[in-house]
């Protein structure tokens, strides 16, 4: 009942009075729509930025025995290079949301490319076993920047893109940070080999600092020059709808943030959310460690299965997003995803143990199209939850849970693995996903969003039939 007055209460908003608080409006139809062409390119360069900046996230730990080598580090110091993006958006989340609500979109996509960009060049310099430091500096600066792009896909998608291609829209945002991690698993162990000597070791890291260094500032460059804020007119009726919402009550960061926190089928998203992902940032963080327990010298063999998990996963992000978007079932295709999440994780826990290494590879792209895919539900799920919440601050609060358990577990895993080998690390992940998985099942279907859409198009055909009504008067 809650949310269906709280839905009626921005339909109300829909069509406002001429005169408010003292000023006209003009005659234009409030609720008029376009969709404009480039919002291709906006995708596009924000693709291109974020995987760049992932590529950096699990650059140093899917080849953590040469890098402990190398600075002469432990492997939980070269973990927490890949940790930094979780622990710092839990740190920075709610002072860059409120950053990012001042800023608006074209100001928080600069900021944040240019930020990943001082960071790759800062690492530039951290070539030299003894500047470990360095390279966690340049590691931070991009870390930072992440607290910025897991905010706005599902912004740029509501902003930008037509009702039927939000979902579509949301997962290919998510794509750049998945093509990101990919590249990282494939080129990473590829560049950087396990010599004996220690300066080989550095020239290899070099190579691979300054391409990145590079490429990201020539996308900074076009970040700056092409970037906009949001179209002259909505491309929705759904964000037409939440613009005017935003418009009538001007409120600011703190009432938004307490209906959030009131909103329990958010807060239960928020769990299996985090479960689920966080067993994901587990697996890649420590990927290179499970694999070379059981497969000696096997580097690039680990960097070629992350590989094959986050490609399948940007399968599955755009073929669920185009699912959703066709078939609007929510709830049905999450359990699903997050049950075959589960049994991917299983498939490739025992193949791992039993030491096949051709399963391997075939349960890490089942594992990774079911939960790497997850990801773009997640968003969705978020804004049919919150809606007409702003996405950025509800896709905010998602990912810190999300952060914070694959935080939580890459140290809790990573000391299991250190101790007792791999075993209970796999039995704890697949213990996690089963808990998300039965909150899943037990959490309501909700879709405020598609509920504002279709009582959008109700309001539009009742004025047609008055306006036919009335012409039909006139002319009797």
């Amino acid at each position: 009942m809650a949310d269906d007055r709280e839905l009626k209460e921005v339909m109300c908003t829909s069509y406002p009075e001429k005169v408010v608080n003292g000023t006209k409006r003009d005659d234009r139809d409030p609720l008029e729509i376009k969709v404009y062409k480039k919002r291709w390119i906006i995708l596009a360069l924000f693709i291109t930025y974020t995987a760049l900046s992932t590529f950096q996230w699990i650059q140093y730990s899917i080849i953590t025995n040469i890098i402990s080598r190398y600075y002469n580090v432990s492997s939980l110091a070269v973990d927490w290079t890949a940790m930094t993006f979780m622990a710092y958006y839990v740190v920075l989340i709610f002072p860059m949301t409120y950053i990012i609500d001042r800023l608006g979109f074209r100001w928080s996509n600069i900021f944040g490319c240019g930020l990943s960009c001082l960071g790759s060049w800062i690492k530039v310099f951290s070539v030299n076993p003894d500047r470990f430091y360095v390279t966690f500096i340049g590691q931070s600066c991009v870390a930072a920047m992440q607290t910025i792009v897991l905010t706005l896909p599902g912004r740029l998608a509501a902003q930008w893109f037509d009702a039927s291609e939000v979902s579509t829209a949301t997962s290919l945002s998510i794509f750049g940070n998945q093509l990101g991690i990919a590249l990282s698993f494939l080129f990473t162990p590829m560049i950087v080999k396990n010599h004996k000597d220690l300066d080989d070791i550095g020239n290899n890291l070099s190579q691979l600092f300054w391409a990145v260094a590079i490429v990201i500032t020539i996308t900074f460059l076009l970040v700056i020059l092409l970037f906009e804020d949001d179209p002259k007119l909505p491309p929705s009726t759904t964000r037409a709808l939440q613009k005017l919402n935003q418009m009538e009550t001007k409120e600011g960061f703190v009432e938004p943030m307490k209906r959030l926190f009131k909103n329990k089928y958010y807060l239960l998203l928020c769990n299996t959310y985090g479960l689920n992902v966080g067993v994901l940032n587990a697996v890649a963080t420590l990927l290179n460690q499970i694999y070379l327990a059981h497969f000696k010298n096997g580097e690039e063999d680990a960097g070629r299965i992350g590989l094959a998990m986050i490609i399948t996963g940007m399968l599955g992000s755009v073929s669920f997003g185009v699912i959703l978007d066709k078939t609007h079932k929510f709830k049905e295709t999450t359990v699903i995803v997050y049950f075959l999440s589960l049994c991917g994780e299983i498939f490739f826990a025992v193949f791992t143990c039993l030491e096949m290494k051709w399963m391997v590879y075939l349960s890490a792209i089942f594992l990774g199209y079911f939960m790497a895919g997850y990801v773009a539900l997640g968003y969705e799920i978020c804004a049919e939850y919150t809606y007409p919440e702003s996405e950025g601050m509800a896709a905010g609060i998602l990912n810190v849970t999300n952060n914070a358990y694959g935080i939580v577990l890459v140290l809790i895993m990573g000391k299991l693995l250190e101790m007792y080998g791999d075993i209970p690390v796999h039995i704890g992940l697949c213990t996690a996903l089963l808990v998300g998985l039965i909150m899943t099942v037990l959490t309501k279907d909700v879709q405020r969003r598609q509920d504002a859409k279709k009582g959008a198009e109700y309001k539009e055909v009742r004025q047609t039939e008055k306006k036919n009504e009335s012409n039909g008067l006139e002319t009797n």
